[in-house]
């Protein structure tokens, strides 16, 4: 039995999420307006306010956390503006101390923007009403998805005719409806224009230490996760090179916890060409094979809810921006485009897949 991963990571977030060691929950609701005005001096004055308060105030991981998404939002909004964050005297060394103490990166992320941003008291860069649902349906996504990559992992020691199999996945479909479901929200709710026009520039790469990082974005988020365990390419794959570097480029993104827990994904086979695999081997018809294919079927179908939109969402909004644009995470749409290819793939394979009595339970 693996060690779940949820419940820690759900106390984790609530603590940075409550935690305020450079009292910037006074200061914070101002950003919106310094950012409508353009107001770079007013944003540099709050981030050397900011700043100046770290050495004394942050000493562990909750604190560090607190920091780097409070710096995270006043430092993006002065990049946004056309100002080097590293202007401001001694940020860049803070970063790099706030990265050590929560041995995540020295930068803002999706997790200090949304699920680590406190709900009484949000941060934001804007006071558009479409940022603030933003916000929510990310915090929503990531905190559906944490239980079901706890399934996920489990699942991947388990035989394809054991009955405990079938639950596990459900479990992990739960999670990823409601993970689709969000995006379906911002789909519906946030225009390209706006996001693109309004919302985009406030996620600008920033330079810490000598290394290009990359703003919060969908690559840093747990579906990453549920790639490397459920469909990830195989040695020999035509996909394989581009999915290494694809990880090797935004595993890093992710929480010590999880970067651990991909690691210990990736010595055993990816779970659906495994399951699919030991599925022929039984005879058509066996009912607990039958249940499990079932429920992989149906987990599939929420990734593929999830990512063909992800896809269309992403193309409408670099239509209308600049050629060789690229989104917060540093990608043109191609990766998008990969992502998709491979889930295709996986679902094509599952579908050649035995049926058997495929009725639910």
């Amino acid at each position: 039995m693996n060690v779940l991963l949820a419940p820690p990571m759900r106390e984790l977030d609530l603590d940075v999420a409550g935690s305020d060691p450079l009292d910037a929950a006074r200061d914070a609701p101002r950003l919106p307006a310094l950012n409508r005005a353009g107001d770079t001096t007013g944003l540099d004055r709050l981030a050397r306010s900011w700043t100046d308060r770290v050495p004394s105030r942050v000493h562990d991981a909750v604190t560090a956390g607190a920091a780097l998404r409070d710096l995270g939002f006043v430092l993006a909004s002065l990049e946004r503006h056309g100002v080097d964050y590293r202007s401001v005297p001694g940020a860049e060394e803070t970063l790099l101390r706030l990265g050590a103490l929560t041995d995540e990166v020295p930068r803002d992320s999706v997790y200090t923007y949304a699920l680590r941003n406190p709900e009484n008291a949000v941060r934001s860069f804007t006071e558009l009403p479409e940022e603030a649902l933003f916000i929510r349906e990310v915090r929503t996504a990531g905190t559906a998805l944490r239980p079901a990559v706890d399934a996920l992992l489990e699942a991947l020691a388990v035989p394809v005719d054991d009955p405990a199999l079938a639950e596990l996945l459900d479990e992990a479909t739960r999670g990823f409806s409601v993970f689709a479901q969000s995006l379906l929200s911002v789909k519906r709710n946030i225009t390209p224009e706006t996001f693109s026009g309004e919302l985009r520039p406030y996620f600008p790469p920033m330079t810490v230490g000598g290394q290009v990082l990359y703003a919060p974005g969908g690559a840093q988020m747990t579906p990453l996760l549920v790639d490397i365990v459920l469909i990830r390419p195989e040695p020999g794959d035509p996909q394989e090179e581009w999915y290494e570097q694809y990880l090797r480029e935004n595993v890093p993104y992710l929480p010590a916890a999880y970067r651990a827990a991909g690691e210990r994904a990736r010595r055993h086979r990816p779970l659906l060409p495994r399951l699919v695999d030991e599925a022929v081997r039984h005879s058509p018809g066996h009912g607990t094979v039958a249940r499990t294919l079932t429920g992989l079927r149906a987990l599939m179908r929420e990734l593929l809810r999830f990512r063909l939109p992800h896809l269309r969402l992403a193309k409408a909004n670099m239509n209308i921006r600049p050629d060789g644009s690229l989104g917060s995470g540093g990608y043109t749409t191609d990766s998008l485009d990969h992502l998709a290819e491979l889930t295709l793939a996986r679902g094509r394979l599952l579908s050649g897949a035995p049926t058997g009595d495929t009725t639910r339970r």
